[in-house]
């Protein structure tokens, strides 16, 4: 694994003053970050195809003023604008994968506020809640999907042609495509999870072909027939397929010394550290 700290590029430097002929501005700093998905995953003619870094923005007044607008939040588009304002290039933010969305809200939380995040979490054996102090330095990338290793050992390949994985499941031995989450699948996916088909739904979401075939109907047919040790197979093997940045972290609690690696929680918090 690279160690996150790679992510960024060249050191920013203090805001510039810049003077044209009728008006002086300041010249806001950017940085590089280093993406999970390399740019391997997008599709040719996406701005990201083959790009293993984006240049982002520091995180001005003006972004504040995006995370503290609540009808924005009601609407669910705050990290969506303020995705778009930090990104130089013409992307819409909806269409980034979820490792390289990570990415990119870890290093601009880092630049305006720095790596410390005080967070409120729970327990999982006294059920006890205790502020914690996360390093946001402290995390790596999970690069499973780059190991040719781990690709044969699990019985995957990168289809470069669909940009998607053909991965042999153990007991039927079908071949299904699997494609990575993005944006949009982040904000629906809670959406489309039926309770009482909350495991089909979700390998609809990322099962997109099955035994060689694409079409919609086929591919739902044989994933409601799926046999259960190939379904909890391929839903166990999807998140360490998916290149992210991994968010663990070593958890003692403060009244039953309990230890855990406990997922870094992205809360409102996140972005207003107090």
């Amino acid at each position: 694994m690279r160690n996150n700290q790679r992510r960024s590029g060249t050191k920013a430097q203090s805001p510039a003053l810049v003077s044209t002929p009728d008006k002086m501005a300041y010249v806001v700093p950017t940085e590089f970050v280093e993406l999970p998905s390399r740019g391997v995953f997008y599709p040719d003619d996406h701005p990201l195809s083959g790009q293993e870094t984006i240049e982002i923005r520091y995180m001005t007044a003006k972004e504040e003023d995006i995370l503290a607008s609540t009808a924005l939040m009601n609407k669910g588009l705050t990290i969506n604008r303020l995705l778009s304002n930090l990104i130089l290039l013409d992307i819409e933010p909806d269409t980034l994968l979820i490792g390289d969305r990570n990415a990119i809200m870890i290093a601009a939380r880092i630049s305006a506020y720095g790596s410390a995040y005080n967070a409120q979490v729970k327990c999982q054996e006294c059920y006890v809640k205790d502020p914690y102090t996360f390093s946001l330095v402290k995390t790596n990338l999970t690069e499973n999907c780059f190991d040719q290793n781990f690709l044969e050992e699990n019985n995957a390949v990168f289809n470069q042609e669909t940009k998607t994985f053909d991965v042999v499941l153990p007991k039927s031995n079908t071949t299904v495509g699997v494609r990575l989450f993005d944006g949009i699948d982040e904000k629906t996916i809670d959406k489309d999870i039926g309770e009482e088909t909350a495991i089909t739904s979700i390998l609809s979401k990322f099962i997109v072909s099955a035994a060689g075939k694409t079409d919609p109907e086929f591919v739902d047919s044989f994933i409601n027939s799926m046999l259960a040790s190939d379904s909890k197979h391929i839903r166990n093997l999807y998140p360490k397929l998916a290149p992210n940045i991994d968010l663990k972290q070593g958890f003692l609690c403060g009244n039953c010394a309990h230890k855990e690696d406990m997922e870094v929680p992205l809360s409102a918090e996140f972005f207003w550290p107090r």
